[in-house]
């Protein structure tokens, strides 16, 4: 009984100790003084190697073709012609938008690619 009770213990505490961290002490660092979360450092919405207060100036990428205006802001906000698009899909190569009918896929190389129905159209181009 004394040696169940004593497993018991043991086992608890080290489940307890036990840090399971999903990243690195320097990459939570990094996030924390950035502003930046994981996903939107993923999604290039905020570079880690800037400070929370440059990672927060509101800067717009405007892209536009094939009749449809697509503005990326800094603040994480993505809209199509002015109305709000949520996020789809966020991979290695490239993260997805939602808004309607469009399908926006901006991908890490900086293209934009524009869907409609979930037939390709074409891509945008960055406004000036």
């Amino acid at each position: 009984m004394m040696k169940k009770s004593l497993l018991a213990i043991i086992l608890v505490t080290a489940t307890i100790s036990f840090n399971a961290s999903a990243i690195s002490e320097s990459f939570r660092k990094q996030l924390d003084s950035s502003g930046c979360t994981q996903v939107t450092e993923a999604n290039g919405s905020c570079d880690i190697s800037k400070t929370k207060a440059q990672n927060s100036q509101h800067t717009k990428k405007v892209f536009t073709g094939h009749g449809v205006e697509v503005v990326f802001t800094n603040d994480y906000s993505v809209t199509v012609n002015g109305k709000a698009a949520s996020m789809d899909e966020n991979n290695a190569d490239a993260t997805v938008f939602k808004q309607g009918t469009y399908t926006i896929i901006h991908y890490r190389n900086g293209k934009v690619s524009l869907m409609e129905n979930n037939v390709y159209v074409g891509n945008l181009k960055k406004a000036k």
